[in-house]
Order: structure tokens, then C-alpha cells, then sequence
């Protein structure tokens, strides 16, 4: 394996790089993109309870002791529950858009190093290329058999360049995956505390 990083060149390194920040994202969204981290069925059940019962305040204290990005929008509900209807509509969405783009952290990095890694394989291609012909020019030798044993070394890089950056496309789309369906169930859920807070307040 290093004798194959060795002879695919500098270009190599920052490929191998970009392998291991692609996976260590993958894995660490993996872990947190789960509902229970966003929108925790357990405390959205006490907190529905607690709505119904007019017990706003106990539902803040039930806020503040399980915070998760729907306890967070509740909070703000329940903070601001005087404020005319579009004016809490605004400030709901408001504080949607920012746990949102929680779900959404690292998403442009792994677009970034899908799109980087090829170029930096081509880019590793080309001066293992010109390198080889520099040799050969200089050698005044056309042997065909070192010239294809150079530009098979220099294809190296543009090979591992694909090689990160098809998973990493691949990572990407499974992340966006769980991002938007916890997006959805954050909207689902945020929609029905409105209803309860709206009905029980008589607003």
C-alpha cells in the first residue's frame, strides 16, 4: 500500500487527506442524525401532555431539562406564547431555519471533497505525465515500455481520486437522506405544538 502511494506521487497525500476527513463526517453524522437526538418521541409525548393541560409552565421546566432542537423551538413557543399569531409564526420559523442547518453541519464539506478529490487525481495525473515525458526528452529514448510503465504510475492518482470521491457522493446522499427526514419530523412536530399551544391558549 505505501509503495502504491509512494509511486502515485505527491498528489497522494492530500487524496489520502480528504479519505479521512470524508469518512470520520460520515461516521459522525451517522451517530448524531438520529431522531432521539432532534425530535425525542418521549419528551414530545410529556410535552403534548402538558400543552393539553394548560401547564405551560411546567412545560418550559420540561424544555430547559431536555434540550434537543424541538425542545428548543417549544422554549421559544412557549417564551414568546403573548405575541401576535404572525409575529410567533416568524419567530418559529426563524428558529426552524437554525436547527435546521444543524442537521445540515458538514453536508457542503463532503460536497466539497466530492468534487475535489478527482480534480486533485487529474491534477496528480498530469504532472506524473509531464514528468514521464521530461525523462523520456531528455533520455532521447522513445522506450515504449517505460514511457507506458510512467503514465500507468501517474494514472495512479486520478484512480484514487475516484476512489474517494464515488463513496464519498455516496456518503453524502445517505446524510441528506437523514438530514431531510428529520427536517420533516422536526416541521411535523413544531406544527402540532402550534396547534396545541393555539387551541389551549384560545388564540
Amino acid at each position: 500500500m505505501f509503495e502504491i502511494v509512494q509511486k502515485g506521487g505527491i498528489m497522494m497525500y492530500p487524496i489520502i487527506l480528504l479519505s479521512v476527513i470524508s469518512l470520520a463526517i460520515f461516521l459522525e453524522r451517522l451517530f448524531i442524525l438520529r431522531t432521539s437526538n432532534f425530535v425525542p418521541k418521549v419528551f414530545l409525548e410529556k410535552l403534548k401532555l402538558l400543552l393539553e393541560k394548560k401547564d405551560f409552565t411546567q412545560a418550559q421546566e420540561l424544555c430547559d431539562a431536555a434540550p434537543s432542537s424541538i425542545s428548543n423551538i417549544a422554549k421559544g413557543i412557549l417564551s414568546n406564547i403573548d405575541l401576535p399569531v404572525s409575529r410567533l409564526t416568524e419567530y418559529v420559523e426563524e428558529t426552524g431555519r437554525f436547527e435546521v442547518q444543524k442537521l445540515e453541519k458538514f453536508l457542503p464539506s463532503l460536497q466539497t471533497i466530492g468534487s475535489l478529490a478527482p480534480l486533485l487525481g487529474f491534477l496528480g495525473t498530469v504532472v506524473g505525465m509531464i514528468q514521464t515525458f521530461m525523462v523520456m526528452a531528455n533520455q532521447g529514448n522513445a522506450n515504449i515500455q517505460a514511457l507506458s510503465g510512467g503514465i500507468a504510475v501517474a494514472l495512479l492518482t486520478t484512480a484514487a481520486g475516484l476512489f474517494v470521491a464515488v463513496p464519498t457522493v455516496i456518503f453524502y446522499h445517505i446524510i441528506r437522506h437523514r438530514a431531510d427526514k428529520i427536517s420533516l419530523e422536526l416541521e411535523k412536530a413544531t406544527s402540532d405544538i402550534m396547534n396545541l399551544v393555539f387551541k389551549e391558549g384560545g388564540k
